[in-house]
């Protein structure tokens, strides 16, 4: 199984939606949507709002890195705006160009040197969207953080 395969099926076990696009699927895609928070620098896309106690609708970010050991996916978040979009949004719409997919956690490990090094350093960890179990294990979806999660991932960027 390679990363891409091995990526998809541990993130499709948290509950995320993983598609496969092109640059230009990704363009007509975004035509479609409509987004409350963006954040893509690779197609110099940036709409900044910060979400308050109500949360967002819906948040589109670029992340630093996927790790296919996990399904998860890792991104530089120390613009507070950012912090506050991805976990206060109901819906998280992640960019992961297939370049940054890497095999392990260990593979991240100069970037998150790199990122915390500096006072006010802050990498958030993502794997699929938030889900919480009381003690008598009732299962809540979405209450520290979103209620969905898709990833594309973009096989040409």
């Amino acid at each position: 199984m390679n990363d891409l395969e091995r990526f998809i099926e541990k993130s499709e076990l948290v509950g995320s939606e993983n598609l496969v696009l092109s640059n230009d699927e990704f363009s007509m895609l975004l035509k479609k949507e409509r987004f409350d928070y963006v954040d893509v620098p690779s197609f110099n896309l940036k709409k900044d709002v910060r979400a308050g106690e109500e949360g967002i609708g819906t948040a589109l970010v670029e992340v630093d890195y996927g790790i296919a050991e996990t399904g998860t996916v890792v991104l530089d978040s120390c613009e507070e705006n950012k912090r506050l979009a991805t976990c206060l949004a109901e819906k998280l719409l992640v960019v992961m160009p297939l370049s940054k997919l890497v095999s392990t956690l260990n593979h991240v490990a100069d970037f998150l040197e790199e990122r915390t090094s500096d006072k006010g350093g802050y990498v958030a960890f993502i794997t699929g969207a938030s889900r919480t179990a009381d003690i008598e294990r009732v299962l809540t979806v979405g209450v520290h953080g979103p209620k969905e999660m898709t990833v594309y991932i973009l096989n040409d960027l």
